[in-house]
């Protein structure tokens, strides 16, 4: 504005003279102008540096700031993640190993476990087996006794019906139990 003043009495000054292009009040009136606008643009400077440069450049930075900042914060979450990675491969590799050991100490148990199963269950058949033939051999024995006696009675009255009363009772059952034994004991030989 304070141009358009100056210019303004500079062209009211010069229009009453009649003036060249090169005269020295056109040379002042140039030199006027271009101090003016020199002023002009420094202000302009000045202002525009104060007022929009320096909030844009502040901003710029702030900005620049800011995003270096996220950037760290995702190389540091990045970081993080990678050790979380690695500790979770590493938990899983440990649970792995150890639910391998687990199995493999479960098989054992259970291999050790059949081996006494199954070595107490042949002990037990064994131990009635042994019982069965202790049986067996009682109760034949048992048989034998019985069986002894009913031949010596059905001896002795076979032959006290044949031969009579020649020969007394007492001796018959005597020769009766001897004979009897004797053929008793000679099968049992054969059968064992």
């Amino acid at each position: 504005m304070f141009f358009v003043a100056v210019n303004i009495m500079l062209a009211a000054g010069s229009a009453s003279e009649e003036s060249s292009l090169f005269s020295p009040d056109q040379f002042a009136g140039y030199a006027v102008t271009a101090v003016m606008t020199a002023v002009n643009l420094i202000v302009a400077y000045i202002v525009i540096k104060r007022f929009i440069v320096k909030p844009i450049l502040k901003m710029i930075h702030n900005r620049q700031d800011a995003l270096n900042n996220e950037l760290e914060e995702a190389t540091k979450s990045k970081e993080e993640a990678d050790n979380v990675v690695a500790t979770s491969k590493t938990t899983i590799d440990d649970a792995r190993r150890k639910a391998a050991e687990i199995i493999d100490e479960a098989r054992d148990n259970a291999n050790r476990q059949s081996d006494l199963i199954v070595k107490k269950a042949n002990e037990d058949a064994a131990s009635i087996v042994d019982r069965a033939e202790e049986d067996v051999i009682r109760m034949k024995r048992v048989a034998l006794e019985d069986m002894k006696d009913d031949i010596t009675d059905i001896a002795v009255q076979i032959a006290q019906k044949v031969i009579g009363d020649a020969i007394p009772k007492a001796q018959l059952v005597e020769s009766a139990t001897v004979h009897t034994n004797e053929a008793i004991e000679a099968e049992v030989r054969k059968s064992e």
